[in-house]
């Protein structure tokens, strides 16, 4: 078996409704990034898959910006277990 056929079984392909806000947002953040939206969902899925183990580890997820001497902190509420 070739590794493309490989790696098409160790796939499944995924139908999905968005609203048009979402599709925009997605469009707009492939197009920044210069990915396919399939990989930009791939990397949303990842990013998701990590926030939870961290919030299941009793972290907080979040980001901040210590620019201008300053520490501005947001934390991403809707990753609380």
């Amino acid at each position: 078996m070739s590794q493309k056929e490989q790696a098409a079984q160790n796939r499944s392909r995924l139908t999905l409704d968005l609203s048009t806000r979402m599709t925009a947002a997605l469009n707009n953040y492939a197009e920044k990034h210069g990915v396919t939206k399939a990989e930009a969902l791939r990397s949303a899925v990842e990013l998701l898959m990590v926030a939870d183990s961290a919030v299941d580890e009793g972290f907080k997820v979040g980001a901040w910006n210590t620019d201008g001497g300053q520490r501005l902190e947001r934390e991403f509420v809707r990753f609380a277990g």
